[in-house]
């Protein structure tokens, strides 16, 4: 014989301490939330990823969650912040993007010898190879496993200050190596 789930008494455990609880609770919720995440975002690596960091900011502030309101509903609440905290992140680096890549056509056409098709991603990937491999591990935490600056100086070993102050100097240093690459000139990587 089952024994009867109650959400609200899961709840109550949970923010006793009780973890198992949890675990109920992520049973409860983990497909509908993760089909509430791919309707919102379909982006196939993006749907487990939200679906986790929802789970892991419910736990963490389960002490703000009232038990007798609805538990799924506070969820897709937190999973539709983080889509849209994602969705504007990927706005702010096409935009970026966007950004270098007119200013470097604007210059090429002023200048007379606009080129159709810019080798950039060449050109980065040369630089990236230039860096020392603290810096590319650094980047790769940051881009590839999109990781927040709290994630990586824990993983570094060093404050969030020092992260977010390298990833500044090491983006400065690939957009300069970038642009003499552009240019014809020297590197300095």
């Amino acid at each position: 014989m089952s024994e009867t789930i109650n959400e609200d008494d899961l709840v109550v455990r949970v923010q006793k301490g009780d973890l198992s609880a949890f675990e109920r609770l992520l049973d409860l919720h983990s497909s509908h939330l993760r089909a509430f995440v791919a309707m919102k975002l379909p982006v196939p690596h993006l749907i487990d990823e939200i679906a986790h960091e929802t789970f892991v900011f419910s736990h963490r502030h389960i002490m703000d969650f009232k038990a007798g309101t609805d538990f799924g509903k506070w969820l897709r609440a937190i999973a539709f912040n983080l889509i849209r905290k994602e969705t504007l992140r990927h706005q702010r680096l096409a935009k970026n993007h966007g950004k270098f890549l007119e200013h470097h056509l604007v210059q090429q056409s002023v200048r007379g010898d606009f080129a159709p098709e810019l080798p950039l991603v060449n050109f980065l990937e040369e630089c990236l190879n230039r860096l020392p491999e603290q810096q590319r591990k650094l980047l790769e935490h940051k881009y590839t496993l999109s990781e927040s600056s709290r994630e990586i100086a824990i993983a570094f070993g060093q404050s969030d200050a020092w992260v977010r102050t390298t990833l500044c100097r090491v983006r400065s240093a690939l957009r300069q190596c970038i642009e003499q690459k552009l240019n014809g000139s020297p590197e300095l990587l």
